[in-house]
């Protein structure tokens, strides 16, 4: 399953999240059983969240908050970098992820 229409993905996380947008908490979806779920607008099906059980924070889908352009969204790490496109170049000044 592919889980993106662009060849990047941005994800930020955070330790505890207060949902305010139309679609209120997301519906969560065990997506590996025990270890991932995924959270989806209960509004429009939009996948906005991710809690994975080997990290203890919260993962949002940047692109889903009202505002990215803070300095604390620029990314830090990158992951599954061999799976990356290979016409685009890598993020400058990122570190390997963990995960991926």
């Amino acid at each position: 399953m592919k889980l993106g229409g662009s060849p990047v993905m941005w994800w930020v996380g955070f330790e505890r999240v207060t949902w305010t947008g139309e679609g209120g908490e997301p519906t969560w979806f065990e997506t590996f059983p025990g270890k991932a779920k995924r959270g989806f607008c209960g509004a429009c099906g939009t996948r906005v969240a991710a809690v994975d059980c080997d990290i203890p924070e919260i993962g949002i889908n940047v692109p889903a908050l009202d505002d990215t352009s803070g300095v604390d969204l620029m990314p830090v790490n990158a992951s599954f970098r061999e799976n990356a496109v290979h016409w685009m170049p890598p993020v400058p000044d990122t570190q390997h992820s963990p995960i991926g």
